[in-house]
C-alpha cells in the first residue's frame, strides 16, 4: 500500500472511492486548467466517470498518490520512473485552490524528492513547468529543482503557443 506521512495534517497515500466527493464537491478553475495547460473551459462540469477515472489512474501507477490535508482528498503527485535511464519525471497538481500558496506543493515535492533519491536510489528527476506558472516554479525551486533551460513555444493552448521550462534535481545535489 502507498502511504507517506509527511506530518500530522499531510498525508501521500492511495486514492480512495471516498476522493471521489472531494474531487466533485471543487469545480474546475479558470486558474488550475490554464497552469496545467487545459483547453478546457473551466465552466465545463465535472463527471462522475472521469473521477472514478482519476482514481483508478492513481491506483494503477505505483509512485503516484493522492494529496490528503486534514483528511481531504486536495490534488495528486506522481513519479514516472525510466529504470533504463535511472531518472523520472515528476509531476503535482493540487486541484483544490483554497490549498494553493501555503507550502503544500513545496513539502510533498519535497517528501517525493526525499522518496526517489533514497527509496527509488534515483539519479535524477525532472520536471515540464509552462514559463508563465510562476507559482509553480518557485514552489519547484523551493523544493530544490533548478532550471535547465527553456523550451520556446512548445505548447499550443487556444490558438496561443507558450514556452516550457525544464527543470530538476541530481541525487548529489539532493545529499548536500
Amino acid at each position: 500500500m502507498k502511504y507517506i506521512k509527511i506530518n500530522n495534517e499531510l498525508i501521500l497515500r492511495d486514492a480512495e472511492e471516498r476522493d471521489i466527493e472531494d474531487y466533485m464537491s471543487v469545480p474546475f478553475s479558470k486558474e488550475l486548467l490554464e497552469m496545467y495547460g487545459s483547453t478546457l473551459d473551466y465552466k465545463t462540469p465535472k463527471s462522475k466517470d472521469k473521477a472514478k477515472l482519476l482514481i483508478a489512474e492513481i491506483r494503477k501507477e505505483p509512485y503516484e498518490w493522492a494529496i490528503e490535508y486534514k483528511g481531504t482528498f486536495i490534488g495528486q503527485v506522481r513519479l514516472v520512473v525510466d529504470s533504463e535511464n535511472n531518472k523520472a519525471k515528476f509531476a503535482i497538481g493540487i486541484f483544490n485552490s483554497e490549498y494553493w500558496s501555503k507550502g503544500i506543493g513545496t513539502k510533498v515535492t519535497k517528501e517525493v524528492l526525499k522518496y526517489g533519491f533514497e527509496t527509488l536510489k534515483l539519479h535524477r528527476i525532472h520536471l515540464k513547468v509552462l514559463k508563465y506558472n510562476q507559482r509553480g516554479i518557485q514552489a519547484y525551486e523551493n523544493a530544490g529543482f533548478i532550471k535547465e533551460g527553456e523550451e520556446r513555444e512548445t505548447a499550443l493552448i487556444n490558438g496561443t503557443y507558450y514556452s516550457d521550462i525544464h527543470m530538476s534535481v541530481l541525487a548529489k545535489e539532493y545529499l548536500k
